[in-house]
This record gives structure tokens, C-alpha cells and sequence, in this order.
């Protein structure tokens, strides 16, 4: 009995917990430094700062209320279980799997020869490494998820949103939920993993709140933006780095704009894939999926996704 209290305190209350953990998206720091940022690029693009006008905007009820972001908070609960009962047991801990890939190196290859590295450079080292490795692996799955119709099944559901809020990052299905979770696993098993192998108890990433400082730096200068309706662009550094537009711009109906920026920080593998597109020039953008996102599907949805996709249209 106790452990069915347990696991349903953990599964009503675990997403509150985003709001107090560094490594979420959701953290209360970089929600406010979202909030701030959306209200300086508001005031900005209005040639005026109207605090009532910000706060009836930040508070509007239908866009809050609505079935769109209804299911954006039965996503966090549903994948929260799911991520607890299932997923976790299954692929195992982050450490596990540095362990696991550690002692594969050693048992294959023997001690490392000694390397002459600064205390300092391998910090610098190991925090780049993750970082591209995490950013590009994201791209990867993301463009995977879009070009490969069977994983367009299930990531569609995420495009179904009609509102975008900082909750419609969650917005996904279980099975995606858990390829995302598996690539998190094998990015930061492989880079601990080998750096672990070659400088022992030497390893360390450079963190902010025990989270590493570019990912740190990425979420809180507006990375909660991305899933909103605040049109917020970096101008000609877009070509290097992903603004909340773009990303908005990859949610968008038209059909321009279908299949582009899958990056989530970095403009480079977008660049490489031909699928970037700046924010600039974009026009007015509706979210949610088209007919012809629809028409990509050759199995019945309703299946895999029953419903939940359909009713956002």
C-alpha cells in the first residue's frame, strides 16, 4: 500500500518538481528570465511598455485554457508515469551507462596511456563535447522524427499544438519520450564514459547549479520563448544560433516552412542539412498540423495516437 502512495505522489507531483530543478526547462529562473525577455522584445515591437497591457496579455484565459494546452499537461502527467514505471527501469541511469561505457573502453583496450592535460582544459574539453554532441544528436532524432514516417506517427503529436506555451515542450508522445530519453542516455554515457577512461577522477564539466554552463546559458536566455507566441529573433545571428522564432517558424501550417530548423540551439546542422530558414520575412504564422502533414501518414493514426492529434486540428 505504501508504495502505490508512493509511486502516486510521484506521479501527481513530479512535474511540479521541473519548477525547482536546474536541469528543466521549466525551472522557475529561466521561466522568469523567459518572461522578462518577452516583455522587453513586446515592448520593443510596440514602440511602448504597457504593464496593463503585458499583464492582461500574460494572463489572457484563452490562452491558457484551451484544449490545445490541456493536452500539453496531460502529456506532462501521462509521460511522467510513464517515464517512472518504464522507461527509467528499463534503459537504466546515466551513470550506469558511463560506468558500462568505461569499463567497455578497459576491458578492450586496456589503461589509457597517460595524458598531460590541464586540470582546467579538460573541464573546457568535456563541457564542448557534451554540448555538441548533446545539440547535434538532437538534431539528428528531430530530423529522423520528421523525415521517417513511422516516427511521424508519434512526433506529430507535438506539431498538433494549435497554442504554444512553455508546457508544449512536453507535449510528446510516450514513445518519442523515451527515443529522447535513450539518446540523452547513450550522449552523456559515451562522453563520460570515454573522458572517465582517459583522465580518471579528473573529469568535471564547467556548471551552474550543477547543471553544465552552455546549457545552462542556452535555457536561460530564452529557450522557453521557442514554444510561445512571443516572435522573438536574433537577427543575423540566427545564421549561428536558433531563435524562438525559427522553432516557431517549424511549428508553423505553411508549407514553407514545413521541415525546417530541427536544431535546438545551434544554426550549423540545419545549415549543413539545407534546412534552415531564417525568422526574417516569415509573415503572420498559424500552429498546428495541415492537411497535407496529414495526408503524409499511411497507417491509421488512431491507433498510435488516439485522437489527440486529430482534435487539435
Amino acid at each position: 500500500m505504501e508504495a502505490i502512495v508512493y509511486q502516486l505522489n510521484t506521479f501527481l507531483l513530479g512535474p511540479a518538481g521541473y519548477l525547482l530543478e536546474p536541469s528543466k526547462r521549466l525551472f522557475w529562473l529561466f521561466l522568469l528570465s523567459a518572461l522578462a525577455l518577452a516583455s522587453i522584445t513586446v515592448a520593443v515591437q510596440q514602440g511602448r511598455f504597457s504593464v496593463v497591457q503585458q499583464l492582461g496579455q500574460l494572463f489572457n484565459r484563452q490562452y491558457w485554457f484551451n484544449r490545445s494546452t490541456c493536452t500539453d499537461l496531460l502529456m506532462v502527467l501521462v509521460n511522467n508515469l510513464i517515464r517512472i514505471l518504464v522507461v527509467v527501469p528499463l534503459l537504466g541511469s546515466h551513470l550506469a551507462a558511463t560506468i558500462w561505457v568505461g569499463s567497455l573502453l578497459q576491458t578492450t583496450f586496456g589503461d589509457a596511456p597517460t595524458l598531460a592535460v590541464p586540470y582546467v582544459a579538460i573541464g573546457l574539453l568535456y563541457t564542448v563535447c557534451f554540448f555538441l554532441l548533446e545539440d547535434v544528436s538532437r538534431f539528428g532524432l528531430h530530423m529522423a522524427m520528421h523525415k521517417i514516417p513511422h516516427l511521424w506517427y508519434f512526433h506529430r503529436l507535438h506539431h498538433s499544438a494549435t497554442t504554444l506555451t512553455p508546457v508544449t515542450v512536453h507535449r510528446v508522445h510516450p514513445v518519442e519520450m523515451a527515443l529522447y530519453y535513450t539518446r540523452g542516455l547513450v550522449v552523456f554515457g559515451v562522453v563520460s564514459g570515454v573522458f572517465i577512461y582517459f583522465f580518471k577522477n579528473q573529469v568535471h564539466g564547467w556548471e551552474i547549479l550543477g547543471v553544465d554552463c552552455l546549457g545552462f546559458a542556452f535555457n536561460f536566455l530564452g529557450a522557453n520563448l521557442r514554444h510561445s507566441h512571443i516572435r522573438l529573433s536574433f537577427g543575423r545571428f540566427e545564421r549561428w544560433f536558433i531563435s524562438p522564432m525559427q522553432h516557431q517558424v517549424h511549428h508553423s501550417k505553411a508549407l514553407v516552412h514545413h521541415d525546417k530548423n530541427f536544431g535546438t540551439c545551434l544554426a550549423i546542422w540545419d545549415r549543413c542539412a539545407k534546412t534552415w530558414l531564417p525568422a526574417k520575412g516569415q509573415g503572420a504564422l498559424t500552429f498546428g498540423l495541415a492537411q497535407q502533414q496529414l495526408k503524409r501518414d499511411s497507417v491509421n493514426s488512431e491507433e498510435l495516437i488516439p485522437n489527440l492529434a486529430q482534435r487539435q486540428i
